[in-house]
């Protein structure tokens, strides 16, 4: 008999977040804000020698004035690094910790990523060129690996926890919820700090995904507009790409006593196709068969959700592929009724390491607050799709479930099924 799913609260949350008017998103306040009202957060970006005009870049963030680190100790940290340290710092504080009260062996800090601190690698180089190989001393160990994120905020905030980095690709914050829920039911741990990080901004990641391939699709949008990032729209012209952190404290209840912070369980099941890519052939069968199996570990059906969080993100290849997987739910199913959808890669744009947290922590709160986000920037509803998005203004709710869906090209599939128990944050 498998292990029961356990009781998770979450008791702090922290932003390094792409925000509104030129400002960061840096408080819980401002999160709940943008999501609820489906406001893109979305920014100029220009390079000389790339197309892309928008991305989720943050501005208007200090990490000498909001980070509680020397100016050496920011000088010799990549930015990923920085962020990260400022949404744990923020995190903690919004929960009411400090150092001191995490137990070493019973707290984990693990950080989720696609790239980590990759954009150091430029700096690398042009230090090489201009000053020789000797020039850069340990540069490349002190924040050019994935291990140096979480030993960045780890060292600078002096958390004594074991520490964890999971990479991996679109769904790697979800795939990391996985293993952390693995790790409260095995009874290893009784609080986590789960950070995601990722900035994707640096030259040679938006080459990638501003080239379009042989068979027309193209990640990122090459608008100046952000409001043409249109997932769920019968027009769509690709993502936009990002950075920026979000960490959240998660803790077991009964360990960690009686404190403020949302309750909730949280049924995971990820899987992978190893056979042609999705862009091709659509999503495979695991896709329908995850989310049923998650349904299942919950006691529920489609019927019983209050919304679909997903991960479609702009571009018509994606959005098929969550049309195919919910097309093949609803008949696997049985299920003919209504499937409300809501969506926020417009808001802070299309980030593997912030995506999966922004996705539970927003439906946490949409779950708390009876009221389910717009799918921002959706105006006419794409034709195919086998759901209805909840378009400008949102939609109130009295569900406790919800479903996160992430149906990625590369053949990564993660579904969470979120169920609300109550609670708030501090």
């Amino acid at each position: 008999m498998p292990a029961e799913i356990p009781l998770l609260r979450l008791s702090g949350a922290g932003f390094v977040l792409p925000g509104p008017d030129g400002h960061a998103c840096s408080d819980a306040d401002t999160f709940w804000r943008v999501v609820r009202d489906g406001v893109s957060c979305l920014s100029p970006y220009s390079h000389p020698e790339l197309p892309l005009r928008i991305a989720g870049t943050v501005e208007g963030w200090d990490p000498e004035r909001e980070l509680p680190l020397s100016e050496r100790q920011i000088r010799r940290s990549s930015r990923a690094g920085l962020m990260a340290t400022g949404a744990v710092h923020g995190a903690l504080e919004q929960a009411g910790l400090t150092a001191a009260d995490l137990d070493p062996e019973r707290t984990a800090l693990v950080a989720c990523s696609l790239q980590f601190a990759f954009p150091e690698t430029e700096r690398y180089y042009r230090l090489a060129h201009a000053e020789g190989f000797a020039a850069l001393g340990m540069e490349y160990w002190l924040n050019g690996t994935p291990p140096s994120v979480v030993g960045t905020v780890a060292s600078g905030l002096g958390l004594p926890c074991q520490t964890l980095s999971v990479a991996g690709s679109c769904n790697v914050a979800l795939r990391t919820l996985h293993l952390v829920q693995q790790m409260f039911r095995c009874g290893d741990i009784d609080r986590a700090v789960v950070v995601g990080v990722d900035t994707t901004v640096d030259p040679v990641f938006v080459a990638g995904t501003s080239h379009t391939g042989r068979s027309g699709y193209r990640a990122s949008s090459l608008s100046d507009d952000p409001s043409d990032v249109r997932p769920h729209d019968e027009i769509q012209t690709g993502n936009a790409t990002g950075e920026g952190a979000l960490a959240v404290v998660l803790e077991n209840p009964a360990a960690t006593g009686d404190r403020p912070g949302l309750l909730h369980r949280a049924h995971l099941r990820t899987s992978r196709s190893n056979g042609p890519s999705t862009v091709a052939t659509g999503p495979p069968a695991n896709v329908v068969g995850d989310v049923l199996a998650t349904l299942a570990s919950a006691g529920r059906g489609p019927g019983d959700l209050a919304f679909v969080n997903d991960y479609a993100d702009g571009n018509r290849f994606v959005e098929d592929h969550l049309c195919q997987a919910l097309a093949g739910v609803r008949e696997a199913a049985g299920y003919g009724g209504e499937l409300l959808l809501t969506n926020q890669e417009a808001v802070f744009g299309h980030v593997a390491g912030t995506g999966g947290l922004v996705k539970l922590l927003g439906s946490l709160l949409m779950l708390r607050h009876g009221r389910i986000a717009p799918s921002a920037n959706t105006l006419k509803p794409y034709a195919g799709l086998p759901g209805e998005p909840v378009l400008a203004g949102g939609l109130a709710t009295g569900g406790d479930s919800a479903l996160v869906l992430a149906s990625g090209a590369g053949g990564d599939a993660t579904s969470m099924v979120i169920e609300y128990e109550g609670g708030d944050l501090p």
